[in-house]
């Protein structure tokens, strides 16, 4: 009879099924929480969650502790089984769609790498590697930030009143937004979004989905689709549509080959 393999030990621990104790998680927070970025607000989020939930407030959220790198198909914070608080001692590989929520409230740590092939986050979330996306990264919402000590690479960058610092640089072919949100010690082009070179540069499949709301031209009057004017960006449509893992901007030109 073959011997059985014995089975990895789980690297991730939780409140709810008893395998993280409480007394031990101030002393994580201590241990793993690095950023100072607005008064410390990450680690301030994450105290305040966790003591409403040992209290018995938020109930249906749970705290997850993971060592080591952790590769997930898609992770959605405020989709049931809800995170409150995740803290990965390592890299976070997410295949599909990050996103973290503002409500109910979520604040994520990951002491190495993010990547994902989108990512939107809207809560609290710390990086102390570098956050990376194939597609697009939206920071969206005023009431919670972000802060990354490595650089932030992705094709698209939008920021909506979302807060962040990031240490290193930002890398994109466009970086645009209601507002430059994004403290960066390195130099980046940004481009106000109502700007026609945003508009030149988004995908036509997006524009169109914007087409009734963020259109329109100087007096109001109905124009042709194909030559629009952006007035603002529907962060929700545009959220909607990143969503579906569809790229925010047009294909890139091919270069010109050299003669």
């Amino acid at each position: 009879m073959p011997t059985p393999k014995k089975q990895p030990r789980s690297k991730a621990k939780r409140l709810s099924d008893g395998t993280l104790m409480p007394e031990g998680i101030p002393a994580l927070l201590k241990r793993t929480v690095r950023g100072r970025f607005a008064q410390s607000s990450t680690l301030r989020a994450a105290r305040r969650f966790v003591e409403e939930r040992l209290a018995g407030a938020r109930k249906d959220s749970d705290i997850l502790h993971h060592e080591g790198r952790l590769v997930l198909d898609e992770l959605t914070t405020g989709k049931r089984p809800r995170l409150g608080l995740l803290i990965v001692e390592g890299d976070l590989h997410v295949k599909g769609r990050y996103e973290d929520s503002l409500d109910p409230e979520s604040v994520v740590i990951v002491t190495g790498t993010l990547r994902a092939g989108d990512v939107i986050t809207r809560g609290f979330l710390e990086v102390q590697g570098e956050l990376r996306a194939e597609r697009s990264i939206l920071f969206l919402d005023s009431d919670a930030c972000c802060e990354v000590f490595g650089d932030v690479r992705a094709p698209f960058v939008y920021t909506n009143s979302h807060a962040a610092k990031v240490h290193g640089g930002v890398k994109a072919r466009l970086v645009t937004g209601d507002g430059k949100y994004i403290r960066s010690p390195q130099k980046y082009a940004f481009i106000e979004e109502t700007e026609r070179e945003v508009r030149d540069l988004l995908s036509p499949k997006l524009l169109k989905r914007f087409a009734d709301e963020m259109f329109e031209d100087e007096e109001g009057e109905e124009v042709d689709p194909d030559e629009p004017w952006i007035d603002a960006i529907d962060t929700e449509k545009l959220a909607a549509y990143v969503r579906r893992g569809q790229p925010a901007l047009a294909e890139a030109s091919p270069r010109r080959r050299r003669k």
